[in-house]
Protein backbone atom coordinates (compact mmCIF):
# COMPACT_ATOMS: atom_id res chain seq x y z
CA UNK A 1 0.00 0.00 0.00
CA UNK A 2 1.34 3.45 -0.90
CA UNK A 3 2.39 5.81 1.85
CA UNK A 4 -0.25 8.34 0.81
CA UNK A 5 -2.99 5.79 1.45
CA UNK A 6 -1.49 4.76 4.77
CA UNK A 7 -1.24 8.37 5.92
CA UNK A 8 -4.80 9.03 4.81
CA UNK A 9 -5.94 6.05 6.88
CA UNK A 10 -3.97 7.32 9.88
CA UNK A 11 -5.51 10.78 9.51
CA UNK A 12 -8.99 9.24 9.42
CA UNK A 13 -8.38 7.39 12.68
CA UNK A 14 -7.04 10.53 14.34
CA UNK A 15 -10.10 12.44 13.20
CA UNK A 16 -12.22 9.88 15.03
CA UNK A 17 -10.41 10.73 18.26
CA UNK A 18 -8.19 7.65 18.55
CA UNK A 19 -4.71 8.66 19.78
CA UNK A 20 -1.81 7.72 17.54
CA UNK A 21 1.93 7.83 18.08
CA UNK A 22 3.40 10.25 15.56
CA UNK A 23 6.81 11.73 14.96
CA UNK A 24 7.74 14.95 13.23
CA UNK A 25 9.34 14.10 9.90
CA UNK A 26 9.86 14.91 6.26
CA UNK A 27 8.17 13.48 3.15
CA UNK A 28 9.42 13.55 -0.44
CA UNK A 29 9.22 11.77 -3.79
CA UNK A 30 12.24 10.35 -5.62
CA UNK A 31 12.34 9.36 -9.28
CA UNK A 32 15.24 7.29 -10.67
CA UNK A 33 15.68 6.52 -14.36
CA UNK A 34 18.49 4.81 -16.23
CA UNK A 35 19.23 4.17 -19.87
CA UNK A 36 21.83 1.48 -20.51
CA UNK A 37 23.29 1.33 -24.00
CA UNK A 38 24.32 -2.31 -23.75
CA UNK A 39 27.27 -3.68 -25.65
CA UNK A 40 28.41 -7.27 -26.01
CA UNK A 41 30.22 -9.56 -23.58
CA UNK A 42 30.95 -8.72 -19.96
CA UNK A 43 30.49 -4.97 -20.37
CA UNK A 44 27.03 -5.47 -21.84
CA UNK A 45 26.03 -7.79 -18.98
CA UNK A 46 27.24 -5.28 -16.39
CA UNK A 47 25.17 -2.51 -17.98
CA UNK A 48 21.99 -4.55 -18.08
CA UNK A 49 20.73 -3.83 -14.56
CA UNK A 50 18.65 -0.75 -15.23
CA UNK A 51 17.01 1.20 -12.41
CA UNK A 52 13.68 2.83 -13.20
CA UNK A 53 11.34 3.56 -10.33
CA UNK A 54 9.36 6.16 -8.42
CA UNK A 55 9.25 6.10 -4.64
CA UNK A 56 7.31 8.03 -2.01
CA UNK A 57 9.51 8.38 1.06
CA UNK A 58 9.21 9.60 4.64
CA UNK A 59 11.95 10.11 7.20
CA UNK A 60 11.57 10.64 10.94
CA UNK A 61 13.38 9.78 14.18
CA UNK A 62 16.52 8.69 12.28
CA UNK A 63 14.63 6.13 10.19
CA UNK A 64 13.04 6.24 6.77
CA UNK A 65 10.70 4.34 4.50
CA UNK A 66 10.34 4.44 0.72
CA UNK A 67 7.28 2.88 -0.92
CA UNK A 68 7.83 1.87 -4.54
CA UNK A 69 4.81 3.26 -6.41
CA UNK A 70 6.04 2.58 -9.94
CA UNK A 71 8.85 0.73 -11.71
CA UNK A 72 11.43 -1.64 -10.30
CA UNK A 73 15.07 -2.58 -9.84
CA UNK A 74 15.57 -6.10 -11.17
CA UNK A 75 16.15 -8.76 -8.49
CA UNK A 76 15.73 -6.20 -5.70
CA UNK A 77 12.27 -4.65 -5.59
CA UNK A 78 9.20 -3.80 -7.63
CA UNK A 79 5.98 -1.80 -7.35
CA UNK A 80 4.23 -2.56 -4.06
CA UNK A 81 7.46 -3.27 -2.15
CA UNK A 82 9.02 -0.82 0.29
CA UNK A 83 12.42 -0.13 1.80
CA UNK A 84 13.19 0.67 5.43
CA UNK A 85 16.46 2.53 5.94
CA UNK A 86 18.53 4.54 8.38
CA UNK A 87 21.89 6.30 8.05
CA UNK A 88 23.73 3.10 7.14
CA UNK A 89 21.42 0.13 6.50
CA UNK A 90 18.65 -0.97 4.14
CA UNK A 91 16.04 -3.71 4.34
CA UNK A 92 13.76 -4.47 1.38
CA UNK A 93 10.23 -5.54 2.37
CA UNK A 94 7.94 -7.62 0.12
CA UNK A 95 4.34 -7.37 1.47
CA UNK A 96 3.00 -9.76 -1.18
CA UNK A 97 5.06 -12.64 0.26
CA UNK A 98 5.44 -11.27 3.80
CA UNK A 99 9.23 -11.50 3.51
CA UNK A 100 12.11 -9.07 3.84
CA UNK A 101 15.72 -8.95 2.63
CA UNK A 102 18.36 -7.25 4.79
CA UNK A 103 21.04 -5.99 2.42
CA UNK A 104 24.44 -7.12 3.72
CA UNK A 105 27.31 -4.65 3.76
CA UNK A 106 29.63 -7.11 2.03
CA UNK A 107 27.63 -7.96 -1.11
CA UNK A 108 30.61 -7.08 -3.29
CA UNK A 109 32.96 -9.04 -1.03
CA UNK A 110 30.73 -12.12 -1.12
CA UNK A 111 30.59 -11.99 -4.91
CA UNK A 112 34.36 -11.71 -5.14
CA UNK A 113 34.83 -14.58 -2.68
CA UNK A 114 32.48 -16.78 -4.68
CA UNK A 115 34.40 -16.10 -7.90
CA UNK A 116 37.71 -16.72 -6.11
CA UNK A 117 36.45 -20.10 -4.92
CA UNK A 118 35.89 -20.97 -8.59
CA UNK A 119 39.52 -20.20 -9.36
CA UNK A 120 39.03 -16.68 -10.73
CA UNK A 121 41.80 -14.24 -9.79
CA UNK A 122 40.86 -10.57 -9.74
CA UNK A 123 42.84 -7.38 -9.33
CA UNK A 124 42.02 -3.70 -9.67
CA UNK A 125 44.40 -0.94 -10.73
CA UNK A 126 44.59 2.57 -12.13
CA UNK A 127 42.27 3.98 -9.46
CA UNK A 128 41.15 7.55 -9.97
CA UNK A 129 38.87 9.69 -7.80
CA UNK A 130 38.45 13.42 -8.44
CA UNK A 131 35.83 15.75 -6.94
CA UNK A 132 35.33 19.20 -8.47
CA UNK A 133 33.29 21.96 -6.85
CA UNK A 134 31.29 23.83 -9.50
CA UNK A 135 29.73 26.48 -7.26
CA UNK A 136 26.05 27.25 -6.89
CA UNK A 137 23.68 24.88 -8.65
CA UNK A 138 20.04 24.64 -9.64
CA UNK A 139 17.16 25.10 -7.23
CA UNK A 140 15.82 21.60 -6.61
CA UNK A 141 12.54 20.92 -4.77
CA UNK A 142 12.61 24.53 -3.55
CA UNK A 143 16.14 24.31 -2.08
CA UNK A 144 19.24 26.14 -3.28
CA UNK A 145 21.97 23.62 -4.07
CA UNK A 146 25.71 23.40 -4.54
CA UNK A 147 26.97 21.62 -7.65
CA UNK A 148 29.75 19.02 -7.51
CA UNK A 149 31.16 16.62 -10.09
CA UNK A 150 32.88 13.38 -9.12
CA UNK A 151 34.91 11.25 -11.51
CA UNK A 152 35.80 7.69 -10.51
CA UNK A 153 37.71 5.19 -12.61
CA UNK A 154 39.59 1.90 -12.30
CA UNK A 155 40.45 -1.22 -14.25
CA UNK A 156 39.39 -4.72 -13.24
CA UNK A 157 41.38 -7.74 -14.44
CA UNK A 158 39.98 -11.28 -14.24
CA UNK A 159 42.06 -14.40 -14.79
CA UNK A 160 40.23 -17.73 -14.97
CA UNK A 161 43.03 -19.73 -16.57
CA UNK A 162 42.01 -20.16 -20.19
CA UNK A 163 39.88 -17.01 -19.99
CA UNK A 164 41.26 -13.57 -19.23
CA UNK A 165 39.24 -10.39 -19.21
CA UNK A 166 40.11 -6.77 -18.55
CA UNK A 167 37.48 -4.13 -17.93
CA UNK A 168 38.06 -0.40 -17.71
CA UNK A 169 35.33 1.68 -16.10
CA UNK A 170 34.76 5.40 -15.61
CA UNK A 171 31.78 7.14 -14.01
CA UNK A 172 31.13 10.88 -14.01
CA UNK A 173 28.45 11.95 -11.54
CA UNK A 174 27.06 15.43 -11.12
CA UNK A 175 25.53 16.15 -7.72
CA UNK A 176 23.23 18.97 -6.70
CA UNK A 177 23.31 18.84 -2.92
CA UNK A 178 21.55 20.78 -0.16
CA UNK A 179 21.11 20.69 3.59
CA UNK A 180 17.47 19.83 4.25
CA UNK A 181 16.22 20.20 7.85
CA UNK A 182 15.16 16.82 9.21
CA UNK A 183 16.66 14.88 6.29
CA UNK A 184 20.19 13.62 6.97
CA UNK A 185 22.42 11.69 4.61
CA UNK A 186 21.22 8.14 4.07
CA UNK A 187 21.83 5.28 1.62
CA UNK A 188 19.04 6.41 -0.73
CA UNK A 189 20.28 10.00 -1.01
CA UNK A 190 23.99 9.41 -0.47
CA UNK A 191 26.38 11.56 -2.46
CA UNK A 192 29.47 9.38 -2.85
CA UNK A 193 29.93 8.36 -6.47
CA UNK A 194 29.82 4.58 -5.99
CA UNK A 195 26.62 2.86 -7.11
CA UNK A 196 25.19 -0.13 -5.31
CA UNK A 197 23.08 -1.01 -2.28
CA UNK A 198 25.94 -1.81 0.06
CA UNK A 199 29.37 -0.65 1.03
CA UNK A 200 32.29 -1.77 -1.09
CA UNK A 201 34.61 -4.15 0.72
CA UNK A 202 37.55 -6.43 0.01
CA UNK A 203 39.39 -5.53 -3.17
CA UNK A 204 37.19 -2.44 -3.65
CA UNK A 205 37.97 -1.06 -0.19
CA UNK A 206 40.78 1.17 -1.42
CA UNK A 207 38.77 3.05 -4.04
CA UNK A 208 35.74 3.19 -1.71
CA UNK A 209 37.91 4.91 0.90
CA UNK A 210 39.10 7.43 -1.68
CA UNK A 211 35.53 8.16 -2.72
CA UNK A 212 34.33 8.59 0.87
CA UNK A 213 37.27 10.90 1.60
CA UNK A 214 36.45 13.07 -1.42
CA UNK A 215 32.72 13.09 -0.60
CA UNK A 216 33.42 14.61 2.82
CA UNK A 217 33.96 17.92 1.03
CA UNK A 218 30.19 17.96 0.40
CA UNK A 219 29.54 17.93 4.14
CA UNK A 220 26.29 16.51 5.49
CA UNK A 221 24.23 17.63 2.50
CA UNK A 222 21.95 15.18 0.69
CA UNK A 223 21.87 14.69 -3.07
CA UNK A 224 18.58 16.10 -4.34
CA UNK A 225 19.54 15.61 -7.98
CA UNK A 226 22.17 13.45 -9.67
CA UNK A 227 23.17 12.55 -13.20
CA UNK A 228 25.67 9.78 -13.87
CA UNK A 229 27.31 8.69 -17.11
CA UNK A 230 29.21 5.41 -16.84
CA UNK A 231 31.42 3.79 -19.43
CA UNK A 232 32.78 0.25 -19.59
CA UNK A 233 35.38 -0.96 -22.08
CA UNK A 234 36.29 -4.63 -22.24
CA UNK A 235 39.38 -6.33 -23.63
CA UNK A 236 37.83 -6.59 -27.09
CA UNK A 237 37.27 -2.86 -27.22
CA UNK A 238 33.51 -3.02 -26.73
CA UNK A 239 32.37 0.30 -25.32
CA UNK A 240 29.21 0.33 -23.18
CA UNK A 241 27.64 3.49 -21.82
CA UNK A 242 24.81 3.91 -19.33
CA UNK A 243 23.10 7.04 -18.04
CA UNK A 244 21.22 7.39 -14.78
CA UNK A 245 19.41 10.29 -13.16
CA UNK A 246 17.65 10.81 -9.85
CA UNK A 247 15.44 13.69 -8.80
CA UNK A 248 13.85 14.52 -5.46
CA UNK A 249 10.65 16.57 -5.41
CA UNK A 250 7.76 17.47 -3.15
CA UNK A 251 9.78 17.88 0.05
CA UNK A 252 7.44 18.81 2.89
CA UNK A 253 7.23 18.43 6.68
CA UNK A 254 4.80 15.76 7.83
CA UNK A 255 3.79 13.98 11.02
CA UNK A 256 4.56 10.29 10.51
CA UNK A 257 2.79 7.37 12.17
CA UNK A 258 5.78 5.48 13.60
CA UNK A 259 4.17 2.12 12.77
CA UNK A 260 5.10 2.85 9.13
CA UNK A 261 8.75 2.62 10.14
CA UNK A 262 8.50 -0.83 11.72
CA UNK A 263 8.91 -4.26 10.12
CA UNK A 264 5.75 -6.37 10.70
CA UNK A 265 6.34 -9.17 13.23
CA UNK A 266 4.97 -11.89 10.94
CA UNK A 267 7.38 -11.16 8.09
CA UNK A 268 10.27 -13.63 7.65
CA UNK A 269 13.76 -13.03 6.20
CA UNK A 270 15.07 -14.39 2.94
CA UNK A 271 18.42 -14.06 1.22
CA UNK A 272 19.27 -11.65 -1.56
CA UNK A 273 19.26 -13.53 -4.88
CA UNK A 274 22.72 -14.91 -5.58
CA UNK A 275 24.10 -14.07 -2.14
CA UNK A 276 24.65 -16.53 0.68
CA UNK A 277 23.22 -14.97 3.80
CA UNK A 278 22.54 -16.85 7.03
CA UNK A 279 19.15 -16.38 8.66
CA UNK A 280 19.39 -15.89 12.40
CA UNK A 281 16.55 -15.55 14.84
CA UNK A 282 17.35 -11.86 15.28
CA UNK A 283 17.42 -11.04 11.54
CA UNK A 284 15.69 -7.70 11.19
CA UNK A 285 15.45 -7.28 14.97
CA UNK A 286 16.22 -3.56 15.00
CA UNK A 287 13.52 -2.94 12.41
CA UNK A 288 10.79 -4.66 14.48
CA UNK A 289 10.74 -1.92 17.13
CA UNK A 290 9.80 1.74 16.64
CA UNK A 291 12.65 4.19 16.08
CA UNK A 292 14.06 6.06 19.04
CA UNK A 293 13.56 8.46 20.64
CA UNK A 294 9.88 7.68 21.10
CA UNK A 295 7.62 10.71 20.57
CA UNK A 296 4.99 12.03 22.95
CA UNK A 297 1.49 10.76 22.22
CA UNK A 298 -0.78 13.47 20.96
CA UNK A 299 -3.97 13.84 18.92
CA UNK A 300 -3.23 17.30 17.62
CA UNK A 301 -1.08 17.83 14.54
CA UNK A 302 1.88 20.11 15.01
CA UNK A 303 2.21 23.18 12.83
CA UNK A 304 3.90 22.39 9.51
CA UNK A 305 5.67 25.73 9.67
CA UNK A 306 8.30 24.19 11.96
CA UNK A 307 10.34 23.21 8.89
CA UNK A 308 11.67 26.41 7.39
CA UNK A 309 11.94 26.12 3.64
CA UNK A 310 14.32 28.31 1.67
CA UNK A 311 12.91 31.06 -0.52
CA UNK A 312 12.29 29.89 -4.03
Amino acid sequence: MAIAALLASASSVVAQGVPRTRVAGVAYTIRVTSTPHAGMGASGAMAGAAQNYVGNAVFAASRGRMDVVDGAVESLFTKGDYILFDSTDLVIVHPATKTFVPLPHDVAGQTMDRLASMGVKMTIADEKVVLDSLGSGDTVAGFATNHYRMTTAFTLSLDAGVIQQRLATESITNYWVASVPGLPRNPLLRANGLAGPSAMTGMFKSIASKVDSAAKRMGSAVALKTTTVSRLIDGQGTNTMSEQTSNVSGIEPRDIDDSLLVLPAAYVPRALTGVEQPHSDDAGAKWRVPPRPRPIRTERRRSLSSLDRPTR
